[in-house]
């Protein structure tokens, strides 16, 4: 078996195990990465590189918002689903004008959310672990548990 089926078969078996705040985290990265990648290729005047970079942020995006649950997420989900709908118009935007200060805007909004996403995750996680609060009742996490997610 080749190294790249063996890596294959890694990531394959690593998202199929992780949870769902998991794996946002992990589409949040990806997502980060397809945008600073797509920056770099702007500034290099690699319009294809960038092309490809947006568009699978762009698909990232949409995966994301195909896994809010909009009936346990409430006003939360909708507003997420109203940025992440944002979040294309801007890729798209930025992919016709090349706008590199845009790009990077958009990349920090991105990583706030990633942020914000990595402490309600661990939040979650300290619950599971028995991290619960004076009271006994595990930590309520910012974002997942208002906007939970269902498993792409």
């Amino acid at each position: 078996m080749s190294y790249g089926n063996q890596a294959s078969r890694y990531k394959e078996a690593k998202i199929l195990g992780s949870s769902p705040e998991q794996l946002v985290l992990l589409l949040y990265e990806h997502l980060l990465v397809s945008l600073r990648r797509a920056t770099l290729q702007i500034q290099k005047r690699d319009i294809e590189g960038k092309a490809t970079s947006l568009q699978r942020a762009s698909d990232i995006v949409f995966e994301l918002l195909a896994s809010l649950n909009f009936e346990a997420g409430g006003e939360l989900a909708s507003r997420l689903a109203a940025l992440y709908g944002w979040f294309i118009t801007e890729i798209t935007d930025v992919s016709r004008t090349l706008d590199r200060p845009r790009l990077e805007r958009l990349i920090a909004i991105v990583g706030t959310l990633h942020e914000a996403w990595i402490q309600a995750a661990a939040q979650l996680q300290n619950g599971a672990n028995g991290a619960n609060g004076a009271n006994g009742a595990a930590p309520t996490p910012r974002l997942p548990q208002a906007a939970e997610v269902k498993r792409p």
